[in-house]
């Protein structure tokens, strides 16, 4: 009796216990889920608010035309679902007075407050406080939504307005932010250039500042210029500089397919001896790793471009132009146009091309060796060449018996023809006053030389104190990029002359400099920290190794064990790691 006594209030308290915990559980559900939409749904309208405050004066009739906007949609929407409802009766009359979308809790009653959630009737509690939880999820996800769509049309309109008022600062007449649409133009985005082969990290941020950003304007540049461009930088060997146009332009037509071709043909981004033939296949052979390997895959590509070029049938030339009337430019006569045309001289364009030296071998070979005139003759063809008469008839107005007067040419000047006056005397007179209204002739204004730029702080760089720093400014390198471009002899040679003859670091001043011109100050830190008393160690330096900076280790036992772990984290690195030389430089 006893034992049945003991297992009945065991049961019981186990029971009791399920219960409560039931109970607790449902409670925290219920109130987590109505704490969580009321804050949510606070936060947004919180949000929204502080969206449209921030929006600026100028934007104030973008803001006007999205919050009218809002507010249509807001008044032809449906009303969102209120937090409280309550709802007496059976099941069916209860889905009738909440909304169509509530499903009725079952017969009783059920009552949804804002303070908590309560059930009665053939439903359990369980089921009243599904249901409850359920309505007030729903209503505080519509009230969340319809408050982060006020907020992001909010915000919206405040990034159009500050665009279109940008862009209204910026932007020239006629441009696209004065247009009926009122758009601004996007800011141009820099392509990827380091697609082009020879173009690293470095040389891309030069191209960048110096004005070429993306694959077009580079396509649409010679060698030279983008030589000067990052010359301009501080970035002196670029060997690869002669195919970067081509590479682009591939790039600009989206020809990948060429491209890669194109980039197999070249060889550490430098072309052949042999010239590109779209006709073959070429091997990559800058993935090939050994020499021999490497040399054989070259000469067999060659040898295919060779025999492409020998199948194909030479193109033909092109017709030769018609000859010109040569007698036109002043100081040649018929025997002189003659040997200048069986020289090949048959054009205006040929004549203006050549040099007086080549002009006068042409008529040496013909025998004739009195040309006083020819020093200008190509002047005149230019000329003729361009259709300027005018031009051309002040020129010879200019010029005395086809020569050149002592008086410099000046185009403001309407010079008399003294060619065609008889007299001597009124002849100098003329010349006399010709020179003088040249003399009298504004000279052009010479061009303003660019600023220089303000000196910068040379003793960042390891190895330079306050002499070395004063000797190289004295030099004229005051700047990060110019000593970044000058070699270590230059820099040698500035302290030479400065009386400092002792600069063990100044091997490596130009490659830490460059770091500071490209404002890689990371670079710098870590290239510093593989330095020791500014020089470089027995390992060459390796980018993905995390030196310890010796120079701030005092004990000489503790330096040492920390060289010895740099230099064999070193020797472990990939060998693909660039130098610091080539990092500098490229």
């Amino acid at each position: 009796m006893g034992w049945f006594i003991a297992q009945s209030l065991a049961f019981i308290i186990v029971a009791a216990l399920i219960g409560l915990a039931t109970g607790i559980w449902i409670g925290w559900l219920v109130w987590g889920r109505r704490a969580k939409g009321t804050h949510v749904t606070e936060k947004a309208e919180a949000a929204a608010r502080t969206a449209a405050a921030a929006a600026p004066a100028s934007a104030a009739e973008a803001e006007s035309a999205a919050g009218s906007e809002a507010d249509a949609e807001a008044e032809t929407a449906e009303p969102a679902p209120a937090l409280a409802v309550a709802s007496t009766g059976t099941g069916a009359e209860a889905g009738v007075e909440t909304s169509e979308t509530e499903p009725a809790a079952g017969t009783g009653t059920v009552l949804l407050a804002a303070d908590g959630v309560t059930g009665s009737g053939d439903e359990s509690g369980t089921a009243g406080a599904g249901t409850g939880a359920a309505e007030v999820e729903a209503a505080g996800s519509d009230v969340v939504a319809e408050a982060e769509a006020v907020a992001r049309k909010a915000a919206e309109a405040e990034a159009a307005a500050k665009a279109a008022a940008k862009a209204a600062a910026v932007a020239p007449a006629g441009s696209p932010a004065d247009s009926p649409a009122g758009e601004a133009a996007p800011a141009t985005k820099p392509d990827d250039l380091q697609r082009i082969e020879g173009i690293g990290p470095k040389i891309a941020s030069a191209l960048v500042a110096a004005g070429y950003p993306t694959y077009a304007s580079i396509a649409a540049s010679n060698e030279e210029e983008l030589r000067q461009a990052v010359a301009g930088q501080g970035i002196k060997f670029a060997p690869a500089a002669a195919s970067w146009a081509d590479q682009a332009q591939y790039l600009v037509d989206s020809d990948t397919k060429g491209l890669d071709e194109y980039q197999d043909y070249l060889v550490g981004g430098q072309e052949r001896r042999a010239k590109f033939s779209e006709k073959v296949d070429y091997a990559d052979v800058d993935e090939i790793a050994g020499a021999e390997a490497k040399a054989a895959a070259i000469a067999q590509d060659e040898a295919e471009a060779a025999a492409v070029a020998a199948a194909e049938p030479e193109p033909e030339p092109e017709p030769e132009p018609e000859p010109q009337d040569l007698q036109r430019i002043e100081g040649i006569g018929p025997k002189i146009e003659a040997a200048l045309k069986t020289a090949g001289y048959t054009t205006y364009a040929k004549v203006a091309g050549a040099s007086e030296a080549e002009l006068r071998e042409a008529l040496t070979t013909a025998g004739i060796k009195f040309a006083p005139a020819a020093a200008n003759w190509a002047d005149q063809a230019q000329y003729l060449v361009d259709g300027d008469e005018d031009g051309l008839r002040e020129f010879q107005d200019y010029l005395v018996g086809g020569q050149e007067r002592r008086a410099k040419f000046s185009e403001k000047v309407d010079y008399a023809d003294v060619d065609e006056i008889t007299d001597a005397d009124a002849r100098a007179e003329a010349i006399a006053e010709d020179e003088a209204e040249t003399a009298a002739a504004e000279p052009e204004a010479a061009a303003e030389p660019e600023p220089e730029p303000e000196p910068q702080d040379l003793r960042r760089i390891e190895g330079i104190g306050p002499k070395i720093e004063a000797a190289l400014q004295a030099a004229g390198y005051t700047t990060y990029a110019k000593v970044a471009a000058a070699s270590e002899a230059e820099l040698r040679e500035a302290l030479t002359t400065a009386g400092i003859k002792f600069a063990p670091a100044a091997a490596n001043w130009a490659h830490q400099a460059q770091y500071l011109a490209d404002g890689d100050e990371a670079g710098l830190q870590e290239f510093q920290d593989y330095l020791i008393g500014g020089q470089d160690r027995a390992a060459k330096f390796k980018k993905d190794v995390d030196y310890a900076d010796v120079d701030e280790i005092a004990d000489p036992d503790a330096k040492a064990e920390a060289i010895a772990e740099d230099e064999a984290e070193a020797a472990a690195a990939g060998g693909d790691t660039e130098s610091a030389g080539s990092g500098a430089k490229a």
